[in-house]
């Protein structure tokens, strides 16, 4: 077959007998880097490695643009840029290649080479830069983070880091924690604030000094510009309520969506991003990846996925979170990123079912390979938009299902469910001190859906995970037909 030029559109044209970029580019020289940036003063030293100037993007071209990042530019540069009319790849010109005055393109982060054989065709986006007059900058963003569970401290954590050091940012950042009491120690929110530890849902870990919980929700989001909505997605309607009043949110605010699950009305599907943009009138976007909350509260080094709307998404939300041990891959696939954080859990429930059966690497592989099928499968005929590629090549797909097959809350309870014969509700009490599995409501959503619309025939892996969890189907029949 020979290669193809793929435009943001989709669309593709034949390409010339140009080598491929892939068959000659030679393997990085570079090694998991340590961090650049200098220890932060209100923690000890987190690696947050500083601002990337390279993201990952697509092998080949499908319905997707897949976004990095380019050197800051002045005000002036900014203002004057016109936009390129289409990503250029490293091997679309030799000419380029030969001319001096135009270096070879290496995509590089501050703290090493990021995978330059992912990168023939971009869209770019400019590194956040605050707008500035007389060298002081006129805009603060300002970070709102609703929700306290294990994950939104692991995010809150980050975006306090990034926040203390970053220019155009507040240094508070908020944190809601609905309030209770901690029996013997005093109310939850003042116990985070005077400890720096969530010692509920994250415990042994230290919170930056800027990062403060607060009990209401409207105080958390006032004047906030960037808002991480983080709260199991049981719990997003009466958020959402509150935000949605008459000026509660800024003007000009933004959010994004690390919530996993989706809403489902008969035969119809909504993410929660298109859900949250559509109650609240604000650009959002989507989190996703292979992130074990604890693991990256310990600044183990991982990767994640942030499906965005917009360029400008990308750049504000990038310099939130990015940092050298969670780095921070913008695409601009929304609804792929928001569907597979929410499919990967029913398919590690069934995981979950392989190991509580007792079996081994071979039968738990395959259906790791079935499942991501079904995912991707699901994602593109429900939301043509989106693209396979954010499910086989991004840590919001692959990735993310590995590590919530072996390691997450899902499979954890999934495998208890068949060894002991108790229900999800006492698993969520016993083995979870309370939180929420995001793959059962899940799973009963979207068998409810296919049903809908006549297509649980095409989804085995799927229904099998419902009737398992909800008719008392013999979890030995995980297997058939598929």
């Amino acid at each position: 077959m020979s290669p193809t030029q793929v435009s943001n559109s989709g669309s593709s044209s034949p390409k010339s007998q140009t080598p491929s970029p892939l068959a000659s580019r030679p393997a990085s020289p570079v090694s998991t880097p340590a961090s650049s940036r200098p220890p932060s003063p209100l923690l000890k030293a987190f690696p947050s490695g500083g601002i990337r100037k390279g993201g990952l993007n697509a092998l080949s071209g499908h319905s997707i643009a897949f976004t990095s990042v380019k050197p800051q530019r002045s005000n002036s540069q900014r203002s004057n840029r016109k936009p390129p009319s289409r990503a250029v790849s490293e091997a679309d010109s030799d000419e380029e290649d030969d001319a001096p005055h135009r270096p070879r393109t290496v995509r590089r982060s501050s703290s090493g080479v990021i995978a330059a054989a992912m990168a023939p065709y971009v869209t770019e986006f400019d590194l956040y830069e605050p707008e500035q007059v007389d060298g002081k900058s006129t805009e603060m963003q300002r970070i709102a983070v609703v929700g306290s569970g294990s994950w939104g401290t692991a995010l809150a954590r980050i975006a306090a880091l990034n926040a203390a050091e970053k220019k155009g940012f507040h240094p508070e950042v908020r944190m809601w924690v609905r309030e209770r009491e901690i029996p013997g120690q005093g109310l939850l929110t003042e116990l985070i604030n005077s400890t720096h530890q969530n010692s509920r849902y994250l415990p042994d870990v230290s919170l930056p000094h800027n990062l403060r919980a607060v009990p209401e929700l409207v105080d958390v989001v006032k004047d906030a510009t960037l808002i991480v909505l983080v709260v199991p997605h049981q719990f997003l309607t009466p958020v959402l309520e509150t935000l949605s009043k008459p000026g509660v949110l800024a003007p000009n605010a933004r959010a994004i969506s690390a919530i996993k699950g989706v809403e489902v009305n008969g035969d119809q599907i909504s993410t929660y991003p298109a859900i949250i943009e559509k109650r609240l009138g604000i650009p959002c976007s989507a989190l996703g990846g292979a992130n074990i909350a604890l693991e990256v509260a310990n600044s183990e080094f991982c990767e994640t996925t942030i499906g965005v709307p917009s360029p400008e998404d990308a750049a504000l939300w990038h310099a939130v979170f990015d940092a050298a041990a969670f780095r921070v891959h913008p695409i601009e696939d929304v609804a792929g990123v928001s569907l597979s954080g929410a499919l990967k859990n029913v398919v590690a429930m069934a995981a979950g079912f392989v190991d509580g059966m007792g079996l081994g690497g071979n039968t738990k592989a395959a259906i790791l390979r079935i499942g991501l099928l079904e995912m991707a499968s699901f994602t593109k005929e429900f939301f043509p938009n989106s693209s396979s590629l954010t499910f086989s090549h991004h840590s919001a797909g692959v990735a993310d299902l590995i590590t919530t097959s072996f390691g997450g809350r899902n499979r954890k309870c999934a495998e208890a469910f068949v060894k002991t014969g108790k229900s999800f509700a006492q698993l969520e009490h016993e083995l979870l001190n309370g939180q929420k599995l995001q793959g059962v409501a899940t799973a009963e959503e979207i068998f409810h859906f296919l049903e809908a619309r006549n297509r649980l025939q095409d989804f085995p892996l799927f229904d099998k995970v419902y009737r398992i969890s909800f008719e008392g189907m013999d979890p030995k029949c995980l297997f058939e037909n598929l």
